[in-house]
C-alpha cells in the first residue's frame, strides 16, 4: 500500500515539475475524416503549434470555423460548412501543422498576420477559411476561402499545396 502511495506522489511531483517546464503537451482537437484521424492545436496552444512547425519544418494551416461542424464529420464532398472543414482538415493533416480557432468566439483573438488574411477582402468573410503560414509567421503562403463547391474547393486546397511547395 505504502508503495502506491509513492508511487502516485512521485507521478504528481513529475508532473507538476513537466507542467512547469511547459513540457506537458496540448490538448488537441481530433477528428476523423475518411477512416484517418487528424489534430489540431487550439487557438489556446498556438505557442506550441508554432514550435512544432518550426521543429518538423512545415507551414501552418490556421483553420477558422464552428466548432459544431467537428461532431459527426461528414464527407468532405458536401456544400456545408462542415464538409469544407473536415475537408481543410483531410487536406492539410499530413502537410502543415493544423491550429483550429473558432471563428466566432475566438474572432480577432489570433496573430495579425491571420487575422488581416481571414478580414481581407471580406471584412466579414464566412468561415471555414483557412490561412496558410510559413513557420515563422512572417509570410501567408494562401488563404482558402469558404467554397460550398467541391471541386472548386479541391482545386483551391490544390492551387494552395503548390504554393506551399516542399516542407521549409
Amino acid at each position: 500500500m505504502i508503495w502506491m502511495w509513492k508511487r502516485i506522489l512521485f507521478w504528481g511531483l513529475a508532473l507538476v515539475v513537466l507542467s512547469a517546464h511547459g513540457v506537458v503537451a496540448a490538448e488537441k482537437i481530433v477528428i476523423k475524416v475518411n477512416n484517418r484521424t487528424i489534430s489540431a492545436y487550439r487557438l489556446a496552444d498556438f505557442e506550441q503549434a508554432k514550435k512544432e512547425a518550426k521543429e518538423s519544418k512545415k507551414h501552418i494551416a490556421w483553420i477558422a470555423s464552428s466548432p459544431k461542424v467537428l461532431e459527426n464529420n461528414g464527407s468532405i464532398t458536401g456544400t456545408s460548412g462542415r464538409a469544407a472543414t473536415s475537408h481543410a482538415f483531410a487536406a492539410m493533416g499530413d502537410r502543415a501543422v493544423l491550429v483550429f480557432q473558432d471563428a466566432f468566439a475566438e474572432n480577432h483573438q489570433g496573430p495579425a498576420i491571420v487575422d488581416e488574411a481571414l478580414h481581407t477582402p471580406n471584412p466579414h468573410y464566412t468561415p471555414p477559411s483557412v490561412v496558410i503560414l510559413d513557420a515563422e509567421l512572417s509570410r501567408v503562403v494562401g488563404v482558402i476561402l469558404y467554397e460550398p463547391d467541391f471541386e472548386r474547393r479541391k482545386e483551391a486546397f490544390k492551387n494552395a499545396i503548390l504554393q506551399m511547395g516542399k516542407p521549409q
